[in-house]
């Protein structure tokens, strides 16, 4: 009997391991996007990626001006 409550506690600490994980993760996903934006305006403004490379990534109208964006969102 105590070597099966052994295993169930082994058992339960692994599952709470595998539902904290993926607890972080679904955390830093809105955090990653942020950045994401960042690095495309980043290299929007130093030229390396195009204005409809930009626009499509960021899924903005064709109508916004793509600096005033970048700036907006390098500052947040």
């Amino acid at each position: 009997m105590r070597s099966n409550f052994r295993l169930n506690i082994r058992l339960a600490t692994n599952i709470l391991l595998v539902i904290g994980t993926f607890a972080i993760a679904l955390m830093i996903s809105p955090i990653a996007e942020v950045y994401q934006e960042k690095n495309l305006c980043i290299k929007y403004l130093k030229h390396q990626i195009d204005r409809d490379k930009l626009i499509n990534r960021l899924k903005i109208v064709k109508q916004a001006n793509p600096s005033s964006i970048c700036d907006y969102v390098l500052k947040s």
